[in-house]
């Protein structure tokens, strides 16, 4: 296995310590600020995330830079950021963390991953074809919003409550949006693949 692949397992490997900082003592606090208790556990996960998506990025680098591009990185590499995304915002459905509360998290996340399932579903067509679907930079773009708004509402998201201010949930709704947006081009872009001529 090649270092790009280990990188990209060390990632998945990653994903359970990032779930179970959610479950550190809720007495672990940083400081209080206007009534608002700074937990050490959603930083910590919020670190994690982070040191998680510095491993996608470097994976990609190496891989591209050393021509160490494999099938199997072709298939885990794009499966562990949906997983890790996934986790967090299923995390973040049962964790209050955002500033705006976690009312909306089952909505936002159910798109998020029925997005990711479309559009897999969408490439699996397209391979039983001979076709390939390239990454779109919609999609790219999609995945740095979803990572960036994630890690704002890890690291930030208590002090945003604490001041009144819901600069992580604006930036979540944003990713959501950009998701749906995204998918729907994805299906505009595959149209032809649901015809049966």
């Amino acid at each position: 296995m090649n270092l790009p692949n280990k990188l990209t397992m060390l990632r998945i490997i990653m994903i359970p310590l990032f779930i179970a900082a959610f479950y550190l003592p809720s007495k672990w606090t940083l400081a209080t600020l206007n009534g608002v208790c700074i937990q050490w556990k959603y930083i910590i996960a919020g670190v994690l995330f982070l040191a998680a998506y510095v491993t996608d990025t470097l994976d990609g680098i190496i891989a591209r830079k050393r021509n160490l591009i494999t099938d199997f990185g072709k298939l885990m590499d794009p499966t562990a950021d949906k997983l890790l995304t996934s986790a967090a915002m299923i995390m973040l459905c049962r964790f209050p963390v955002m500033s705006f509360g976690n009312a909306l998290m089952p909505v936002f996340t159910l798109i998020v991953i029925a997005r990711e399932i479309f559009v897999s579903g969408i490439r699996q067509l397209a391979g039983s074809r001979g076709i390939v679907i390239a990454a779109k930079p919609i999609g790219k773009a999609k995945t740095t919003l979803q990572f960036a708004a994630l890690l704002t509402v890890l690291l930030l998201g208590q002090v945003f409550r604490a001041i009144g201010v819901p600069v992580d949930f604006i930036l979540v709704c944003a990713a959501v949006i950009l998701t749906i947006w995204s998918g729907i081009d994805y299906t505009i872009g595959a149209k032809a693949l649901f015809s049966d001529r």
